[in-house]
């Protein structure tokens, strides 16, 4: 990348994420962009088979500063060009390891459905582009069934990034890795999944039965909430059995009232042992608090949806305090248009909206 474009793309980057929106512990919230280089988590090739890209990202030449950021999308619905886009995700990631962050990329749900594209491609075409941006970790929301559990599955064989989930069984058996350690810098961080038991209902039921119509595929979809809990605290306990020094909640959980009792608020008042929450499905922008069940204070982090939002959180190289916070866009034009942005990823995004005749 020549210096014009670097020098273009960092004051652009500024400007666009003044929209910050919200924020945990003492993060300066006019600190737009927490300090920031990343050496990218590497992360593990599927033994099934993967997507034909691999990832294009480029690593800017200076040493990592020892802190890290997690960047977090969520509910993209396959609206990779749409608000900061792929592009803008990988010029934000760019910024930071330009500051010397080491960051890693991950996903809570809803990414593979909702344009036509999406429907068009059986949802590979997200997976590809996952698999450009070099993601770390993913879980499932309840659109990843929307072309049924062996496209979902066959799509889990392609990524090159880990799929994790707690909850999501297959006759009584955990299908995914219930959670997956990343050691990053001589950190271990653990990912841990959750999945919304409302997918049971909000995705085609066909994708959940044998072929005599009865449900194998489940989301440990009990009246209390407690068995989604347990597996979340079961997963947490061994993860820190194994030496994760924090533990990152991912869940595509929500908070509506007439998903209760399987609800983040619930879920996340019965925890121990978790240093933050992302959250997914509910499609907001508001950082929040909520009390785990030791009387702590967890920070829920949102994700927005279509790419108008992207969550962060800070870990400091010093061990102190977890900051945390989110990007958002609400312009109409897609924010390295607007600023006339170009990196390896906006040239990605042509190749492929030409490849489905987006043009």
């Amino acid at each position: 990348m020549d210096k014009t474009i670097k020098k273009k793309s960092l004051a652009a980057l500024i400007l666009a994420c003044s929209l910050l929106i919200g924020g945990c512990k003492r993060e300066d919230p006019k600190n737009s962009v927490p300090s920031g280089t990343p050496v990218i988590v590497t992360t593990q090739t599927s033994e099934t088979g993967a997507a034909r890209t691999g990832p294009i990202h480029e690593k800017p030449d200076i040493n990592p500063n020892g802190d890290i950021v997690i960047l977090m999308t969520g509910d993209m619905h396959c609206g990779f060009d749409k608000n900061f886009g792929m592009d803008g995700l990988y010029e934000i990631r760019y910024q930071l390891e330009l500051k010397g962050d080491t960051v890693v990329l991950v996903d809570d749900g809803d990414a593979i459905q909702g344009e036509p594209v999406a429907y068009h491609t059986r949802g590979e075409v997200m997976i590809g582009l996952m698999n450009d941006m070099d993601y770390a970790v993913a879980i499932p929301g309840e659109h990843e069934f929307d072309y049924g559990m062996d496209r979902f599955l066959e799509l889990v064989g392609k990524a090159n990034f880990d799929y994790v989930c707690c909850n999501f069984t297959k006759d009584g058996k955990q299908v995914l890795k219930p959670y997956v350690i990343k050691e990053v810098l001589g950190k271990k961080i653990a990912f841990v999944g959750v999945t919304t038991p409302k997918a049971i209902t909000l995705a085609p039921s066909e994708s959940f039965q044998d072929e005599n119509g009865n449900y194998v595929y489940g989301f440990m979809q009990d009246d209390t909430g407690e068995a989604i809990s347990n597996a979340v605290q079961s997963a947490i306990d061994k993860a820190r059995g194994e030496g994760a020094q924090y533990v990152v909640l991912m869940g595509h959980i929500g908070n509506e009232e007439i998903s209760a009792p399987w609800v983040y608020n619930t879920i996340t008042s019965r925890l121990r042992g978790v240093d933050i929450y992302l959250d997914g499905y509910s499609h907001e922008f508001k950082v929040e608090e909520y009390i785990d069940a030791e009387g702590k204070k967890l920070s829920r982090v949102p994700a927005g949806s279509k790419l108008n939002g992207v969550g962060w959180v800070r870990i400091p190289k010093d061990g102190g305090d977890i900051t945390c916070g989110f990007y958002a866009y609400a312009n109409e034009m897609k924010a390295t248009e607007l600023f006339d942005i170009v990196n390896p990823m906006t040239k990605r995004v042509e190749e492929v909206k030409k490849e489905n005749g987006m043009d």
